[in-house]
């Protein structure tokens, strides 16, 4: 990861805790701009960041996707 932006922490707690705890919420996406967003595709037409639940565009699929 590139940086440390505000909801780091909360990313790196979502890969470590179990299922259920993610289920009430214990690392939900922070509300607030993380300043630094990391992009993965969410359905055929929408990219969101990783770390917070401001970040959401567009997504342009690339060569050979």
């Amino acid at each position: 990861m590139a940086g440390a932006g505000a909801y780091r922490w909360r990313t790196r707690a979502r890969g470590h805790l179990p299922w259920f705890l993610l289920a009430l919420g214990v690392a939900r996406k922070g509300g607030r701009d993380c300043g630094s967003h990391e992009w993965y595709r969410h359905d055929r037409t929408i990219a969101r960041c990783y770390h917070c639940a401001v970040g959401e565009r567009p997504w342009s699929a690339g060569p050979g996707t």
